[in-house]
């Protein structure tokens, strides 16, 4: 990749381009299997996370270590930390595993304003830095 081509990616990056794509919404993702974390994450800074797991992705009988079934849907709630509870959505951060994807190791990961809102593919990180993460324990096991 030339310079010039390298300066592009980089703005690109660094102004939030994504790419719109169009999913089966999550609907109401508050009913699936619940885990809250806070303090700091990579690339959310101190936070209070809300992070739900769909059946497929809470099923017991999965291998964890394994990784996840096709179908598995993580929707993460980014929101301001308010000393231990949570406060205003700030975006979803939402993954979806799909054997047919041949990239990003077989997850489709998208962000939205809120459920309603369309969700988009952040391109210039996704893949980089959450591609691992249900395996690197940045997603937790739902299943005990």
């Amino acid at each position: 990749m030339n310079r010039l081509a390298t300066v592009a990616c980089a703005a690109m990056a660094m102004a939030g381009c994504a790419e719109p794509v169009s999913v089966e919404p999550v609907g109401d993702y508050t009913s699936w299997k619940r885990l809250d974390v806070r303090g700091p994450a990579p690339g959310h800074g101190s936070t209070y996370r809300i992070i739900y797991a769909n059946d497929v992705a809470a099923d017991p009988m999965q291998d964890f270590v394994g990784g996840y079934a096709n179908g598995a849907v993580i929707v993460k709630e980014i929101r301001d930390d308010l000393d231990g509870a949570p406060g205003d959505l700030r975006y979803l951060a939402i993954m979806r595993r799909d054997d047919a994807l041949t990239d990003e190791g077989g997850w489709l990961f998208t962000q939205a304003d809120d459920a309603e809102s369309a969700e988009s593919h952040p391109s210039y990180c996704w893949a980089r830095c959450h591609a691992a993460a249900p395996y690197a324990g940045a997603w937790y096991d739902y299943r005990r």
